[in-house]
Formats: C-alpha cells, sequence, structure tokens
C-alpha cells in the first residue's frame, strides 16, 4: 500500500510538472506561429499583383481618349484594403524584426506614393485630353469664320497640325517653335475683330495647356507605371520568407520540447504501472487464534484501497493517451505546415531540403505518439450512463459547493468502458464546481445550483449538466476544448480535452451554452448501442 501510494502521488506531481512545461511550449509555440508570416506574403504578392495591373490600365487609358477613369479609380480602395491587411497583420505578429517593420511601412508608404501618382496623371491627363479633343474645333472655327483672311487661316491650320506632330513627337527644339507661333497668334488677336479674337484666344489657349504640360504629363506617366512597387515586392517577399524560415524553425524546436515532453509523461506512468504490481499480487496469510479477525478486517480495508488507487491510476493513465493523441495531432499538423512552407520558399544551398527532411521525422515522432492514444487496454460493456452519475458527484466533491439535483431517465445503453464514461462526465461536472467555487453569490440566499438530467430516445442517450456558476466568455467558450488551454493560472487545461476526445472517440457530440455571470449548459449525445 506504501508503494502504490507514494508511486501514485510521484507520478502525480512528475504529470503535473510535465504538462506544466508542456503548456509553456504550447505557449511559445504558438507565439511563434508561421501562418502570419505566410499571410503577409501572400498579401505582399496580391499587392504586386494589382499595381502591375493598375498600370496596364493607366497606360490604356492615356492611349484612349474615349476611356473613362471609373475603372482606375476602383483600383484604389482595393489596394488600401490589401495595404492595411498587410500592417495589421505585420502588427499582429509578436516580436516581428525592426528592420522587417521598417520595411513594411516604407512599402506602405510606397503604395501611397502610387495612390498620388495615379490620381496627379488623373488630372494633368483630363486637361491634356481636353485641349487635345478641343484643338482641331477651334482651329475649324477661326478657318470657318467669314472675317478670317486667307494668311490667318492657313497659320491656324498649319499650327494644329503641327501641334499634332509634335505631341506624337515632342522635341525642344519642335516646342520652341510653336510656342513663339502661338504666342504671335496670340498678339494677332488683340488687333482682330471680337467675334474673331475670342476664337484664336481659344485655339491659342488649348494649343499652350498642350504645349506646356506635353513634357511633364510624359513624367507623371512614367512615375504613375514605374516598377517601384513590383521591385519592392520581391525583396519584400524575400526578406519576409527569411524571418518564416527561422520562425518555423523555432515552432519546430518547441514543437520537439512538446513531444519528448509527452513521451517524458508517458514513461513516468510506465514506471508507475511497474511500481504497483508488487501490491496487485501481495497475499495475506491470516495468523491463528484471536488475531484472525483483525487481520481479515485489514485485508478488506487493503483491498478497497487499493481498487480506488485503481481507479485514479486508470484514469490518470486514461488521460495520458488523450493527451499524447491531442500532442501528436498538433505536431502533425505543424509538419505538413513545415513541409508546405519548405516548397514555397525561396530557399537555396539545400534549406528547403532539410526543412522538409525535418518534417518527415517530426510527422513521423506524431504519428509514434498518436499510437499511443489508440492502445485498446480497457474494457466494455454495456452501459447505463445513469451509473456514473453518483460516481462522478462524490469523485468531484459537488455536493461540498452546491446544491445538487438528479433527474434520471431510461436511456439506451451504450456499449463502452465505464471507467472512460464516467471520466468524460466528471470533467464537465468538475468545470461546473469551479466555476461555481469561483462566483461570488454575496450574503443572500442564493448560492450555487448544479442540475444533471438525463433523457434519451432509440438512438441517442444525452446527459445534461446545468451549473448557475461565473459563465463563460465567448473568447474562452471557443478554445475550451484545446489541449492545455485555461483561463485559470491554477489549472492545466486538461480536463475537457479529455472530455471532448472521449466523446468523438464514442460517435458523440458535445455541445456548451454559456454566458458570464449566468452559468453554463452543457450537453453531451452518445449514440446507444454503439458496437466497438
Amino acid at each position: 500500500m506504501a508503494i502504490t501510494s507514494r508511486s501514485i502521488l510521484v507520478g502525480i506531481a512528475f504529470s503535473v510538472v510535465i504538462v506544466s512545461a508542456s503548456a509553456v511550449l504550447y505557449a511559445m509555440a504558438q507565439q511563434n506561429d508561421p501562418q502570419p508570416y505566410r499571410g503577409s506574403i501572400a498579401q505582399v504578392r496580391q499587392v504586386q499583383q494589382l499595381a502591375a495591373e493598375w498600370s496596364v490600365e493607366t497606360a490604356r487609358v492615356r492611349s484612349d481618349p474615349l476611356a473613362d477613369y471609373d475603372a482606375l479609380v476602383a483600383f484604389i480602395p482595393q489596394m488600401e484594403t490589401l495595404k492595411s491587411g498587410l500592417l495589421d497583420t505585420i502588427r499582429g505578429i509578436a516580436d516581428v524584426p525592426d528592420r522587417l517593420a521598417n520595411d513594411v511601412s516604407a512599402y506602405a508608404s510606397a503604395i501611397d506614393a502610387k495612390e498620388e501618382r495615379i490620381e496627379r496623371f488623373k488630372t494633368a491627363n483630363s486637361v491634356v485630353r481636353n485641349s487635345t479633343r478641343y484643338l482641331p474645333l477651334a482651329a475649324a472655327n477661326i478657318v470657318q469664320n467669314a472675317e478670317a483672311d486667307t494668311d490667318l487661316a492657313r497659320e491656324v491650320g498649319t499650327t494644329a497640325n503641327e501641334i499634332n506632330d509634335y505631341l506624337a513627337a515632342p522635341t525642344d527644339a519642335a516646342k520652341g517653335r510653336l510656342t513663339a507661333v502661338v504666342e504671335r497668334l496670340g498678339q494677332r488677336a488683340e488687333r482682330l475683330p471680337n467675334g474673331l479674337a475670342n476664337a484664336v484666344t481659344n485655339f491659342t489657349s488649348h494649343a499652350r495647356v498642350l504645349l506646356d504640360r506635353q513634357g511633364p504629363m510624359d513624367e507623371i506617366f512614367e512615375q504613375a507605371t514605374s516598377s517601384d512597387i513590383s521591385n519592392m515586392s520581391a525583396r519584400l517577399i524575400t526578406d519576409l520568407g527569411t524571418e518564416l524560415g527561422r520562425v518555423e524553425q523555432r515552432s519546430t524546436w518547441f514543437m520537439n520540447g512538446m513531444l519528448g515532453a509527452a513521451a517524458a509523461l508517458l514513461l513516468v506512468w510506465i514506471a508507475v504501472a511497474v511500481l504497483r504490481k508488487p501490491d496487485a499480487t501481495k497475499v495475506v496469510h491470516p495468523s491463528a487464534g484471536a488475531r484472525r479477525g483483525a487481520v481479515v478486517a485489514t485485508a478488506a480495508q487493503t483491498a478497497s484501497v487499493s481498487e480506488r488507487d485503481a481507479v485514479v491510476a486508470e484514469k490518470l493513465l486514461m488521460t495520458q493517451r488523450i493527451l499524447s493523441g491531442a500532442i501528436g495531432e498538433r505536431i502533425a499538423a505543424a509538419s505538413s505546415g513545415l513541409a508546405a512552407s519548405a516548397d514555397a520558399l525561396p530557399i537555396e544551398n539545400g534549406a528547403a531540403d532539410d526543412m522538409r527532411r525535418q518534417a518527415r521525422e517530426i510527422a513521423a515522432l506524431a504519428e509514434r505518439l498518436s499510437s499511443v492514444s489508440n492502445k485498446q487496454d480497457v474494457s466494455y460493456d454495456l452501459l447505463d450512463i445513469n451509473d456514473c452519475i453518483p460516481d462522478i458527484i462524490e469523485t468531484t466533491g459537488a455536493e461540498g459547493v452546491a446544491t445538487v439535483t438528479t433527474e434520471s431517465a431510461d436511456v439506451p445503453e451504450v456499449f463502452a468502458s465505464k471507467t472512460e464514461i464516467c471520466l468524460m462526465l466528471e470533467k464537465i461536472l468538475e468545470n461546473s464546481v469551479q466555476a461555481i467555487q469561483e462566483k461570488d453569490f454575496g450574503d443572500g440566499d442564493n448560492k450555487g445550483e448544479i442540475r444533471i438530467t438525463t433523457d434519451g430516445d432509440d438512438e441517442k442517450a444525452t446527459v445534461t449538466v446545468f451549473d448557475n456558476g461565473h459563465g463563460m466568455t465567448a473568447d474562452v467558450r471557443a478554445r475550451m476544448f484545446e489541449p492545455f488551454y485555461t483561463s485559470k493560472d491554477d489549472r492545466d487545461g486538461v480536463g475537457l480535452t479529455t472530455t471532448r476526445h472521449l466523446v468523438e472517440k464514442y460517435g458523440g457530440t458535445v455541445s456548451v451554452s454559456s454566458h458570464v455571470g449566468g452559468g453554463t449548459v452543457t450537453r453531451i449525445e452518445l449514440p446507444g448501442m454503439v458496437a466497438r
């Protein structure tokens, strides 16, 4: 008995330490989540593609005198959305390198600069397009004017044609000569009749716009369609990819640490099981005479205590197997992500091959760890889940902290392990007890209440546990079944993971409804007569 008790207590102590270490490693692995880096790389590629399409559309608008600006303007909100998403993603990464954060900030500034250049292009192009369209009309008005003499009409027509030639192939010499001609026409307009003078002034105004703005317009167009965004995108993708490789390597280290902790937990309970064997085979030899009755009583007490120890040990070993499976699933998912990233990253000199090899090794270890949880060393029988209710009330001490009421109905039997079904329900009730202990009911008549009901039909058995404890926020409720997740400093975050695993093992479902201050309702449904 002494060896058994000490071995179990030592096993529990080591388990707490190992599980706590696993929780720390899991938290550190979460902090080194590579997903934000993958997301940011995808966002940069989208910006790069959108910027290229924007430049193509800008060129189309300039070449087509009838094109409107709606399609060009439509790019602005799309680019703003991508830029804001990228900045939010980078800000959400813990311990992002300052150099990388500065590069992303400069990238966002370059996006803003492109938007400004596009706006400048749109404004300048509108003015040039308008003058290009109306210059021939202004020339025709002068030529057709009855007051215009032949020399004026010829000079205006020739000037209009030469300006069109200049727009097709601008040179400084042509610009200087045409500017002088336009200035001379403007001076001549001052001596013409009003109607003809207005027509000549209108012509020279459009001509000056085309001559003055053609050079700056070319520069504005080149700036608006430059490859700055594309070049910066390529460099930023490389930098993000390099940092992604580092983060994934750190995440792999932490995952390997979790794997080692799980293996240590398995070894601890194997050692506990070995140390318990002498107790199981211990024989009590009766003495003669008056001591015979005392020896028989002692043997009965020893058997009772040993039976309780066996139940505790069985539950602990069962929890260990379940956690091993859960951790194995997490590590397998991480190894898949590592392998995918190795294929996507621009890494040379064999680094990508090393990442793929590490991913395969981690996947193999995860498979071995998960196999621990699949070992079938429990006994199954037809079970009425109502039989578990008194046991879990006693085990959790629920009646010591709340008023407990039960409503039992006839339910279909489940072909299952009683230890597993009771453990599944025990963790739910344990959560309700903790919620009530942490809630302040004041000095009135209000106090903790727990209600456990069973119900069923021909196909399923249902257990519902209600408590009026402090309840859970939506964030806590969304993560409550994750391994090692807990909202309490003194908890290990493994109880509800055990419940979810066992519910899924028997093909059932578990649902939780809760709100802060209003308590929690947990419902478990199990298929009746499940053959395993």
